[in-house]
């Protein structure tokens, strides 16, 4: 499969981005490249591959689930650099409109 001008002029235009005529025809080498390479990974016969379930032999071990004693909320903001009735506060990041 071949990738075209017109088709990086498009997806540059869907991307919102702006090429040189030279950056296109660079993307243009790129971009075909790369299908070339998915190309021929998807040629490799892996009919006789079984599905990999996992990467380790062993049964995975978990721990047990125990209850354990855990910091208060007021331990959990004593280092905060500010905090009001036991929740941090933070800087406001979004403009109220």
């Amino acid at each position: 499969m071949s990738i075209t001008i017109d088709d990086v002029k498009k997806l540059a235009k869907l991307s919102r981005l702006e090429f040189s005529e030279e950056e296109t025809a660079e993307f243009v080498k790129e971009l075909t490249a790369t299908l070339e390479q998915v190309d021929a990974i998807n040629k490799v016969d892996v009919s006789n591959v079984d599905l990999l379930e996992s990467t380790v032999d062993a049964d995975t071990q978990l721990r047990k689930d125990e209850i354990k004693p855990s910091l208060t909320a007021e331990e959990i903001v004593a280092n905060a650099p500010d905090s009001q009735d036991g929740a941090f506060l933070v800087p406001i990041t979004v403009a109220e409109e």
